[in-house]
């Protein structure tokens, strides 16, 4: 029997999970959610009944009576709905980022927990096919230690989402996490140390913290160096705008990944283009999928809000880092807390 589930939040990312849910065979979605009744209006242009939609999140749990709920409204909503949900309780599916602090994140896995619910964070970056290639490459140890790993991510100044033009760190929160927890879920490592610096260019019209910088070293030794920007230019056309390059040195081989092209340069070897493999399912897919089989069979999910975690972790020392001007340990902050 399919898996009774609403939707909070018809944002473009809501509407991704409408679409998705509307060809999987495991989820009803049984009602959409948002306090705005235009964004309700528009959500018929997917087909969904104008019976299934709500302003109301409690309502909509009422009347449907669902087993699961995907959470996809600005963050700041985003601690309120997951207690709301857990409560019941039900089975969450949160968008990025978890939360806007890690205490709070804390707290709702331990409410997870006592209630018995699964609780997933939506990363979906992680299982692109770039990251996905580059983790098997480094999985079957291809490129043997990692030692050094550099990645940049440019865009363009643009009309940004209004939840994150709000927020003081907009490209932390809008795109570097995502690359974060890409990096941590490659290398299959904890983050022990972050430095890092969060500004704006003086001439730029955009809102505080649209580039960013940091310093990362991992429990086994390897350094990381990463930066983004939203205020970068002269590559408009390309790739929507956005630019993103890593390279994984090891001491067999290195990996240069730039968007979706991945070079591999082993010792004693030409280089050569690796294949990223096809893309049978969504990253939303794969993400429902382990969503099922959390709630069907208790199965821990790679993206539990036990593992993000560690990512809000990292994010909450690059937060502290950046205001402090010291080395800060996501591990510290997390032992603070548990």
């Amino acid at each position: 029997m399919a898996i009774k589930v609403v939707v909070v939040g018809l944002g473009r990312r809501g509407h991704d999970w409408v679409r998705e849910l509307r060809t999987s065979s495991a989820f009803e979605l049984v009602a959409c959610v948002d306090v705005d009744r235009a964004a309700l209006d528009r959500v018929s242009a997917l087909d969904v009944s104008r019976a299934k939609c709500f302003t109301d999140f409690n309502q909509a749990i009422e009347k449907t009576s669902p087993q699961a709920v995907i959470i996809a409204t600005p963050p700041g909503d985003h601690v309120q709905l997951c207690e709301t949900a857990l409560s019941r309780p039900l089975a969450v599916m949160v968008e990025k980022p978890f939360t806007l602090r890690l205490p709070e994140a804390v707290k709702l896995v331990s409410l997870a927990e006592q209630q018995q619910a699964p609780i997933l964070v939506a990363h979906n970056y992680r299982y692109l096919r770039s990251f996905r290639a580059a983790k098997q490459l480094i999985d079957e140890r291809r490129l043997g230690r990692i030692g050094m790993v550099v990645s940049h991510y440019y865009r363009p100044p643009h009309g940004m989402a209004e939840s994150l033009a709000r927020l003081e760190n907009s490209v932390l929160w809008g795109i570097s996490i995502h690359h974060l927890d890409a990096l941590r879920f490659v290398l299959t490592k904890r983050v022990t140390n972050v430095i890092a610096e969060s500004f704006s260019l003086p001439t730029a019209a955009l809102p505080p913290g649209a580039s960013f910088r940091a310093l990362l070293s991992f429990e086994d030794g390897t350094r990381a160096t990463y930066s983004a920007t939203y205020e970068s230019s002269g590559h408009q056309f390309f790739e929507r705008g956005q630019e993103f390059y890593a390279r994984f040195a090891g001491d067999r081989a290195t990996l240069h990944v730039f968007h979706r092209w991945l070079i591999l340069c082993e010792n004693g070897k030409l280089p050569r283009l690796v294949r990223r493999g096809l893309r049978q399912r969504t990253e939303e897919q794969i993400l429902l999928q382990q969503f099922q089989r959390a709630i069907v069979t208790g199965e821990p999910a790679e993206v539990s809000g036990k593992d993000n975690l560690q990512t809000m972790a990292v994010v909450e020392a690059c937060l502290r880092s950046a205001a402090e001007k010291t080395w800060t340990n996501p591990q510290n902050l997390l032992s603070e807390l548990q």
